[in-house]
Order: structure tokens, then sequence, then C-alpha cells
């Protein structure tokens, strides 16, 4: 998820596929407030054409910590438009929306969701603690940032699958977290998953105020948050799992394990 601050970036696990970009960044036209800065096509179409879509048959492998957890079902195919979640949250600051695919239903509605995003931009830790602030607006007014709630095969779409694992990512002024993530979370946060969906909306939001990734510095110590903690928070399976691919970031496998961290601030 290595950040290029508004164009597509390429990050391993957060590629974004060309012609699906094409409509958000090539077309040089904002929408209106309330609509979608991107669609894509039904998922089952984007999906196929995607030049790092998961391929029909997967090799056989070992599990690893970046495999998706187990759980209840996740929303697999959405509309590729998003609609946005109605309120607003703060006064000062970056605006930004928060937004759900159609045909995503999360299990409470959509105002949970949310009040997730809200509570990691706000909270002291968050990116407060560097300076950032942020404001959510709704329909009636213009974002320039998309925080998005997205499904299991759009966010492959978009995020890239040349690593066989679900994941978010941050694609210019829009950021899409996978509905698959948001309802299992990963192996390093077992047993906090509201601990690893703040942990995934300050690393996405993370690349869109210019952060690379980082790996684990000290044995023991909290992950930094630029860490792709959805993956691993050791260093050597984090080397192990994306050989091979650029994360913008060299990753020595030194035998450091940190523990997993959800904010900014540690």
């Amino acid at each position: 998820m290595r950040v290029q601050p508004f164009v597509p970036y390429l990050t391993g696990v957060c590629l974004a596929a060309t012609a699906l970009l094409a409509l958000e960044l090539h077309q040089g036209e904002r929408p209106t407030a309330g609509e979608p800065a991107a669609q894509v096509p039904p998922p089952s179409r984007a999906v196929a054409g995607a030049r790092s879509a998961a391929p029909a048959a997967e090799p056989q492998r070992f599990r690893t910590d970046a495999d998706l957890p187990a759980g209840p079902p996740v929303p697999q195919r959405g509309a590729g438009t998003w609609r946005v979640v109605p309120g607003t949250f703060g006064t000062t600051g970056t605006p930004y929306s928060v937004e759900v695919e159609d045909g995503v239903v999360p299990p409470r509605g959509d105002a949970p969701f949310a009040a997730v995003v809200d509570h990691a931009l706000a909270h002291p830790r968050g990116w407060r603690s560097a300076g950032h602030a942020f404001r959510r607006v709704d329909a009636s007014g213009s974002p320039q940032l998309r925080i998005r709630l997205t499904s299991q095969d759009t966010a492959r779409a978009l995020c890239g699958f040349e690593l066989p694992y679900d994941t978010s990512c941050r694609i210019g002024s829009s950021v899409y977290l996978s509905a698959a993530r948001w309802l299992r979370g990963a192996h390093a946060f077992t047993g906090n998953l509201r601990g690893y969906r703040t942990y995934a909306v300050n690393h996405e939001v993370g690349h869109f105020l210019g952060h690379g990734h980082e790996t684990c510095p000290v044995d023991g110590a909290p992950a930094p948050v630029m860490m792709q903690q959805t993956f691993s928070t050791a260093n050597d399976e984090l080397a192990a799992i994306t050989s091979g691919t650029d994360q913008g970031v060299a990753i020595t496998p030194d035998g450091r394990t940190c523990a997993p961290n959800p904010w900014p601030a540690r």
C-alpha cells in the first residue's frame, strides 16, 4: 500500500486495476455531492477483467496469518457504486464521507460502520496526534476523502490480487475497506475485531496522508500503524508472504515480532 499521492499506486497487495482506476482518476471530472467518485462494473465482470484478479484455481498452499480468518459469511458481490451514509461529525479539518457499496448490507446497518470510522479519525491516538484533523460530511457536502466499505469481489478487483489474500487499499482520494476483512478481521488481531477495524481505517488513511509501509522496529514493541498487520506483525512472516512483490519498503527477516496496534501514536 505504498502511496503516491493522488495517483494509482502498486503496493503488492494494494494493486489498483488499471481499467477500473481510469474511471476515477483519468476522467478529470468530479462528481456532484453525494455521487460516487468512481463506478466499477458489477464485480463478476470487474474481477474477470482485472489485471491481477484471482486465478480460476489457486495452487494449494499452507495457511499463513495473512489468510482470512473463519467467521460469518461475507458480502461477495456489490454493484460497483456507493451510497453515502447520512450524518456529519466534527467541525474542522479535511472533509470525508463514509460510504457503503450498493448491494453490501452490514449486519447492523450502515451507521455502526460510520461510527467506527468517526471514532478512528477523531481519537487522540489517531492521526490527530500527528496534527491531522477530519470532519465528516454527507450527501450535502464536498468530501476530499471517501471511506468506502466494499464487497469482497470489488475490493479484489480494485486493490489487486497478486497476493492471494483479502486486503483493503487507498486509490487516489478514496479508501476501499474490504467487507471480508471488516467482518472477519485478521489473525494478528484475533479476539479484537474492533481494534482491527480501527487499524484498517488508520492504515489506509495513512496512505492518503502520504505515509508508506513500515516494518517491526523492535521485538515486542507495538507495531507501527503503517506495518501490514493484516498479513502479519512478524517481519519474518511478512517477508515470506510478500516475497517477490514491491511493498515500498525493504522487509528484512530479522526475527522481530511486534504487538498488534491500531493507532498512529504508540
